[in-house]
């Protein structure tokens, strides 16, 4: 019988909230609560939550569809957060088990902060919040730091950020900002990859690739190199196919079993010779991550690859996420018509996604945070896949990625495309000197999720 209950809070999908997941399974596992997690379950969670007998999902009911209907940003931004406080305060006040510690995800701030602050008050329960970046940060992407609501926010996040037991951050920069602007001080505690992440060995590779085959092999638009002649991707010489669906068909590129990156070989599995390099993005689709990037990127390494006399591979983009700006980006997608670069959009459930990213050759990172303060959860997870990284830069993301070490930051689409051909030149027979290397030491790092978070039981005995 376990005497503390904890309430993990998300304003949001919980399956795509890793850290919050990774934190519930280490409140159960090692510091031996009960764990209810209260949020909305559009995705599945990952497999050690899903089965965990002391951890209880909880759902937070939806906000009315009427609700985006409104007229005037200002006003939906208004009744949402009313209508969310009515719907939380059912679910905290009478639905849940009394808790002993709430730990609770910031942002969204409004109005999960204020809520919880008064939950812990009725119930004589600890506050800690994990501060992942600010409220008030993102929404002045869209409405600028001097809107009234803006200015409201960060009130309101400072406020009731200050009434909190204790706080976990999740960068050294964002530390010092909370002591110096706030009076607030929190335990840095950086995200690590939970212990399933790792290397995908060439059997998980090549089990992986055969069963999303048809999301990697299928065309985004006429001109998509799934239609090449040859093997798809294995050269960088495209003729042109009159019925190009009948053709491919013929050649196998839409057989279920077809993939372009691994064959069996008297029944065992290897990386195929010609292959093209795969790339995986992570991305919600959101304004703190700046997609023509990648888009112009492509554009740039297509014009080089076209000139390069066949020494530069063919590229598959995978971009996995789902988010708001994702269909107007496939569209761009499919307006460049590329030959050398091919881009698909995969979502993948929880227990795919690690296997994707131990497939791939390089990790590409578009976050640049909207205070600058904050490190991207999708960099820790290709780490600790094996995979190194291109990232955008910004103030504090050297916290993360060593430069030339674990992976490369750029500035612009330019120098991303330009580390593109610099990495690839010669694969996959013959890798840069540098990719070896940053792969190699990014394979050498020990983080690991479970024993950093020995650190903070203390906060939730």
């Amino acid at each position: 019988m376990r005497n503390n209950t904890t309430w993990v809070v998300v304003l949001g999908d919980v399956g795509r909230s890793p850290r919050m997941q990774y934190h519930a399974v280490s409140l159960s596992e090692q510091a031996d609560n009960n764990v209810c997690v209260l949020g909305q379950h559009d995705t599945l969670p990952v497999k050690e939550v899903a089965v965990d007998p002391y951890i209880s999902l909880w759902s937070t009911p939806e906000t009315p569809a009427w609700v985006q209907r409104l007229p005037f940003l200002s006003c939906r931004l208004f009744v949402k957060a009313a209508v969310q406080i009515v719907l939380l305060c059912y679910c905290m006040f009478i639905k849940l088990p009394r808790p002993d510690t709430v730990l609770v995800q910031n942002p969204p701030a409004i109005p999960t902060l204020g809520l919880c602050v008064m939950v812990c008050w009725w119930h004589g329960a600890k506050l800690v919040i994990d501060w992942h970046n600010f409220g008030y940060t993102i929404m002045s992407l869209t409405m600028g730091r001097r809107h009234p609501l803006v200015v409201f926010a960060r009130w309101y996040e400072w406020f009731f950020g200050r009434q909190a037991t204790s706080h976990l951050c999740v960068s050294k920069a964002m530390q010092l900002f909370l002591q110096a602007e706030w009076g607030i001080t929190a335990t840095v505690f950086y995200d690590t990859p939970p212990t399933w992440f790792h290397k995908a060995d060439l059997h998980e590779q090549h089990e992986l690739c055969t069963r999303i085959a048809a999301d990697l092999n299928a065309p985004m638009h006429d001109d998509d190199p799934a239609y090449h002649v040859t093997s798809p991707y294995s050269q960088h010489h495209f003729d042109t196919v009159q019925d190009k669906p009948k053709h491919a068909e013929a050649n196998g590129l839409l057989r279920a079993d077809f993939n372009v990156f691994t064959q069996l070989v008297e029944g065992k599995p290897q990386l195929k010779p010609l292959r093209p390099a795969l790339l995986v993005s992570s991305t919600s689709w959101t304004m703190d991550e700046d997609f023509g990037i990648l888009l112009q990127a492509a554009l740039q390494y297509e014009q080089m690859a076209t000139s390069s006399n066949g020494s530069l591979p063919g590229l598959v983009i995978a971009v996995t996420g789902k988010g708001p700006q994702k269909g107007m980006y496939e569209e761009k997608m499919q307006q460049l018509r590329l030959h050398h670069v091919a881009f698909r959009t995969l979502w993948l459930e929880a227990s795919d996604y690690p296997l994707l990213l131990g497939s791939a050759d390089l990790g590409v990172c578009l976050h640049t945070s909207s205070s600058g303060l904050d490190l991207p959860m999708k960099v820790v997870d290709m780490f600790g896949c094996g995979l190194p990284v291109c990232a955008a830069s910004y103030d504090c993301i050297d916290e993360l990625v060593k430069e030339g070490q674990t992976g490369l930051l750029f500035d612009s689409y330019q120098q991303l495309a330009d580390q593109w051909v610099a990495l690839f030149q010669g694969f996959p027979k013959n890798p840069s000197r540098q990719l070896l290397h940053m792969q190699q030491q990014v394979q050498q790092r020990k983080d690991n999720w479970s024993a950093s978070w020995e650190q903070l039981i203390h906060i939730f005995a």
